[in-house]
């Protein structure tokens, strides 16, 4: 089994999350603001898409499909929403965009390392290494 498990993989995609949300509310309003923009929306796509292709479905299986599971996808389609709402990340309300977001990512990014990330490390443990494949080996993008 791996040692980082799921939720040191996936709370280290969190990191460089954060890391590019900075990035590109930093850019808001310079030329680099469209492809910094672009650069957080395709690594926050393929994060969300990751934990809903591979972690849900594994998670539900052995879980339910109810508890965190509600409230996580509630949070994903919210955090879509902004991203859409971003446009390119050059407009005026660019810098507001991302007071937003880093409020919701940071509170869901907590609830996931809190309690669906260490109920997913126990109830998945004899699949750790089978999912970290699958996420690491995820298409980037949408299908």
């Amino acid at each position: 089994m791996s040692s980082r498990g799921l939720s040191g993989f996936l709370a280290a995609q969190h990191r460089e999350l954060d890391q590019l949300m900075e990035d590109a509310d930093n850019a808001c309003g310079t030329p680099q603001g469209a492809a910094t923009f672009a650069r957080f929306r395709e690594a926050m796509e393929h994060h969300l898409e990751i934990e809903e292709r591979v972690l849900f479905p594994e998670f539900a299986q052995r879980a339910g499909p109810g508890g965190p599971l509600v409230v996580m996808r509630q949070e994903h389609d919210a955090i879509r929403n902004l991203l859409a709402s971003g446009q390119d990340g050059r407009g005026g309300e660019c810098h507001a965009l991302f007071d937003t977001m880093t409020v919701l990512v940071s509170q869901h990014h907590l609830k996931e390392e809190n309690v669906l990330y260490p109920l997913s490390d126990t109830l998945l443990q004899d699949r750790v290494d089978g999912l970290l494949a699958a996420m690491r080996e995820a298409p980037v993008g949408h299908e």
